[in-house]
């Protein structure tokens, strides 16, 4: 399931945080399986523009969206394919025998957050651009 999506800086969601949307997905997904959020070991949450890589917004996405501390997860960035990348980790997971119940998922807000935001152009080498 996803969430629905909007415009840029203009659209109905321009003011929702990631952790506000994920929420309700993360609690949706949870009674769509008909399973307990305790019963939830691990989520991957993919995203691209938040800062930090969005570690604090889906942890707190977590606990608004109703599964315990005990409910351990984990944010990445893949630049492209966070979600779907998330996704594959958690069936690689459950494949595998680490966990057998998890949730792999992604979240952005291009209106909360810019691309360049987290990069401090000064602090990049000089090399870099020349390449």
């Amino acid at each position: 399931m996803r969430t629905p999506f909007t415009r840029a800086r203009k659209g109905g969601l321009k003011n929702t945080t990631p952790e506000q949307m994920l929420a309700i997905v993360f609690r949706e997904a949870a009674a769509r399986a008909k399973i307990n959020p305790a019963q939830v070991e691990d989520i991957v949450v993919g995203n691209n523009s938040q800062p930090g890589a969005g570690e604090v917004t889906s942890r707190m996405a977590s606990f608004m969206g109703g599964f315990p501390e005990t409910t351990t997860i984990v944010s990445i960035n893949r630049m492209c394919s966070s979600g779907l990348e998330a996704c594959s980790i958690i069936a690689s997971k459950i494949k595998s025998g680490i966990i057998d119940i998890g949730i792999g998922s992604g979240v952005e807000s291009m209106s909360l957050f810019e691309m360049t935001d987290a990069v401090k152009v000064a602090a990049i080498s000089q090399d870099a651009f020349d390449h």
